[in-house]
């Protein structure tokens, strides 16, 4: 399970007070008042895939007001939509600089450098954000650094990271998956067993996860749970990859 995930970026809009009684204290709300519209504007323009748009849109809010960490936030990813990775770096930085505490930036700014495989410059990012307290899902930083550390080759880190995820979140889908194909990976299969049950006891069953069950159960040589997990993938996933993986298995097994 290699998702490495961002939670959704808050764009907000402020009231700011009317109440100012000078022209400078005016013109600089009326500046921040533009500047969050068109923020708003340009995340909109991105959610609908008009990059351009949304890029214009940005450099214009941020044009008014130079220090609004979602508008960095925002055109960051933008940029990194469009693969022009030295401007997105630089927004997703002075985004994390101008709010240190901002936990949805710093999680953004480490899975950017995670994905350009900057695995050590991430982790204090992925710190960052988890251990701030009023981050309200550290699982989602905490789950993107233990797959940070399995693809750097650090399958322990990765494992330390998933599980305290699962202390924050114990029944985090993400973090579960990951710990499951983790164990399984490794050979440890009766852990592996415990994470299939603790997701199917928490979340719906999914193709992937079936098919792991299935084979988890082969590697113990259950093979009575092991035709369970088969007859809910063939009852419940026509079409599916993981299906198909089966049927060609146990054609060349003569099953």
């Amino acid at each position: 399970m290699n998702t490495l995930r961002v939670a959704g970026l808050c764009v907000f809009v402020a009231v700011l007070s009317a109440c100012a009684n000078n022209g400078s204290i005016n013109q600089r709300a009326s500046d921040s008042d533009a500047a969050i519209a068109n923020m708003n504007l340009g995340a909109g323009y991105l959610r609908q895939g008009n990059t351009e748009l949304a890029i214009e849109r940005l450099q214009r809010a941020l044009a008014q007001d130079p220090r609004l960490v979602d508008a960095h936030s925002t055109i960051a990813v933008a940029y990194d939509q469009i693969g022009k990775l030295a401007e997105a770096e630089t927004h997703y930085s002075r985004a994390t600089q101008l709010d240190p505490d901002n936990g949805g930036a710093a999680n953004a700014y480490a899975v950017f450098l995670c994905r350009q495989t900057r695995y050590a410059d991430a982790e204090p990012y992925f710190r960052r954000a988890a251990d701030n307290a009023t981050y309200t899902t550290p699982e989602v930083p905490l789950t993107n650094a233990g797959v940070c550390a399995r693809d750097s080759g650090q399958p322990e880190a990765a494992a330390e990271n998933f599980r305290l995820a699962l202390t924050r979140n114990p029944s985090y889908p993400d973090a579960l998956l990951n710990m499951m194909e983790l164990s399984y990976q490794s050979a440890n299969y009766l852990q592996a067993r415990a994470f299939v049950q603790r997701y199917l006891q928490a979340h719906a069953a999914t193709a992937p996860v079936l098919w792991t069950c299935f084979n988890v159960e082969r590697a113990l040589d259950n093979d009575e749970a092991a035709d369970r997990c088969a007859a809910q993938l063939r009852n419940g996933f026509r079409g599916s990859a993981e299906l198909a993986q089966l049927e060609e298995q146990q054609r060349q097994n003569g099953r």
